[in-house]
């Protein structure tokens, strides 16, 4: 295996990756795979037309690849992503005529809610997901598993993030931050037109120069029983206000 590869895991993953172009070396799925699996069968049609080498595996073989990680029976060698950046996402979106929504995260640790939350951006409509050059989740297979494919298609693009919010703030793109110390419930706060959802970690929350640099910020109201929400779930419930309000304002 050459060392530029990049594995891949997990049903849904490994299938959008051939969906969406990726270019993929081989896929290995368990010796026990059954071709009655829906995704199972779109696999390997996928495969075939992309000419796609297929293989079946012991599955000490696919625990081997995936080092122990839940590959539910599938695991690609595939290409590294293409490196995307910020400033080529919202010149995309401006040759489409769309208003730009953009995900920043500080401090998101855990893949896991990486992953939930890329899902969740593209089920929402969000063109890109930022994250800091220094200690965050980064888009590892466990993340593409998790987003369910997802990371294809929304990119995870490593930046400075105050240096992204600047860059943001100078081509129109309003930030809008959560953080439970704010006064405004998210859902009183205008999410329409070219707008930055500025989610902070599981932990700190949103503070410092980052947060300074939202020209709102916005809180979700809870009971006194829970002080806080996990951060995809949070970022889901403000992407999904904007993805709302847009939809009444285009009606």
């Amino acid at each position: 295996m050459k060392l530029s590869s990049e594995i891949l895991y997990g049903r849904n993953a490994v299938l959008e990756a051939v969906r969406a172009g990726r270019p993929v070396r081989r896929v290995v799925l368990d010796e026990g795979a059954s071709s009655s699996d829906p995704r199972i069968a779109e696999l390997h049609r996928l495969c075939r037309e992309s000419r796609i080498p297929v293989e079946h595996a012991p599955r000490r073989e696919l625990d081997r690849l995936a080092r122990g990680s839940q590959h539910q029976g599938v695991v690609a060698v595939a290409e590294p992503r293409p490196a995307q950046t910020l400033s080529g996402i919202l010149k995309s979106c401006g040759r489409e005529g769309r208003e730009p929504c953009i995900v920043l995260l500080r401090g998101v640790v855990h893949a896991q809610n990486l992953g939930a939350i890329v899902r969740t951006a593209a089920a929402a409509g969000a063109d890109a997901v930022v994250i800091p050059t220094g200690q965050s989740a980064t888009v590892t297979p466990e993340a593409a598993r998790v987003s369910q494919g997802a990371t294809e298609h929304v990119p995870v693009i490593r930046q400075s993030l105050t240096q992204a919010a600047a860059a943001l703030r100078r081509e129109g793109v309003r930030l809008v931050g959560a953080d439970a110390s704010a006064d405004k419930p998210y859902w009183d706060c205008d999410l329409t037109g070219p707008v930055a959802i500025v989610m902070g970690g599981e932990h700190a929350g949103l503070k410092g120069p980052l947060a300074d640099q939202c020209e709102e910020m916005v809180r979700i109201p809870m009971s006194a029983r829970v002080e806080s929400l996990n951060v995809s779930v949070a970022c889901a419930l403000v992407l999904y206000e904007r993805l709302r309000q847009t939809s009444q304002r285009s009606a």
